[in-house]
Order: C-alpha cells, then sequence, then structure tokens
C-alpha cells in the first residue's frame, strides 16, 4: 500500500473533497437563509431557498458518490496486498464510515426533496435514525479504532519496498516554476 494504490495523490484527495464539500455547504447556508428570510415574510416563497438547499445536497451527493468511486478503486487496488491487521481495521473501518456518510447523504437528499412538509422532516425518528446516528456512528467507529493508534503500529516498508516507491514518484523539474 502506497502512493500507487490510489488514483489521486492525497493532496489532490483534501484540494477536491475539502473544496466541494465547503462549497456545498456553502450554497446550503444561502439556500437555508433564503429559505428562512422568506418564510419570515407574509406569503413568502420559501421554494426558492429550498431548491438552493437542494442544490447544494446533490452537489455533496455527487461529490461523496466520486470520492467513493475513487476509494473503491484503492480498495481494488489493495486488496490482493497482504495488509498487516491493524491496515485492515483501518480500512473496514473507512469503509464503514464512508457507507454510514453515504447512507445519510441520501436521506438528506430524499428528506429536502419531500419539501418542509414532507414525510421524512416531519417524522423526528428518521432524523435521530438517519441523521443523527450514522453520524455518530461514522465518527465514533475512529474513537474505538483511532487511525493514529493504527497507522503508528503499522510496521515500515522495507528498504527495497521504498526505493520502487521512489522511483515510482513523478520528479519535480529543477529550477521550474513547479518547485513552488
Amino acid at each position: 500500500m502506497g502512493p500507487t494504490s490510489s488514483p489521486l495523490t492525497p493532496k489532490m484527495y483534501l484540494l477536491i473533497f475539502c473544496t466541494c464539500d465547503v462549497l456545498s455547504l456553502v450554497i446550503q447556508a444561502i439556500g437555508g437563509g433564503l429559505a428562512s428570510s422568506a418564510s419570515s415574510e407574509v406569503n413568502g416563497d420559501t421554494k426558492p431557498g429550498t431548491d438552493t438547499m437542494v442544490a447544494g445536497i446533490v452537489f455533496q451527493l455527487a461529490s461523496i458518490t466520486v470520492f467513493v468511486y475513487f476509494f473503491f478503486v484503492f480498495l481494488k487496488r489493495v486488496r490482493s496486498q497482504v495488509l498487516p491487521r491493524n491496515m485492515k481495521i483501518l480500512v473496514l473501518a473507512a469503509c464503514f464510515s464512508v457507507v454510514m456518510i453515504y447512507v445519510r447523504s441520501i436521506y438528506r437528499t430524499v428528506e429536502l426533496l419531500q419539501g418542509w412538509d414532507g414525510y421524512l422532516i416531519t417524522h423526528q425518528v428518521y432524523f435521530v435514525v438517519l441523521d443523527g446516528a450514522l453520524m455518530v456512528a461514522a465518527v465514533g467507529v475512529f474513537n474505538v479504532w483511532n487511525p493514529g493508534w493504527l497507522l503508528m503500529s503499522t510496521p515500515k516498508p522495507r528498504e527495497s519496498e521504498e526505493t520502487e516507491l521512489r522511483n515510482n514518484e513523478p520528479r519535480k523539474l529543477q529550477g521550474s516554476s513547479l518547485d513552488s
């Protein structure tokens, strides 16, 4: 397992998916603000704000779907490798967390598509189970199987593996603008 196991570099995952998440949250917040201000007006129309919120949630679901695709590519590449027990646990914990977040995202999309008077949004048990409990589980799994502890106990690669990894990394051009 190493840089060649993933379709993207760690830096690209951070850049792409954190940007998408922040953007989706901003879109949802704008929609929430529009819907909230319209609801306090006489004959206010909350539909534009609600539609904006739905757009943010759908964008978030789409970006999570792309992430899940890359995660499956990663899993496919590492499945033939012999992983230490702690790395298997970490991969399983990550799989569990991703499934919880994905199911929650589907729930949130359907919930808002139904509107403010929809069945899901007017029955609290769905919110508690499909939003709150799923997020607690998605995060809680890493309290039980802490990545910091699991990664610290991972055996270091042998020298031959380190050399192979270095030889497969893209090289920077000396004196080019890519150095910064």
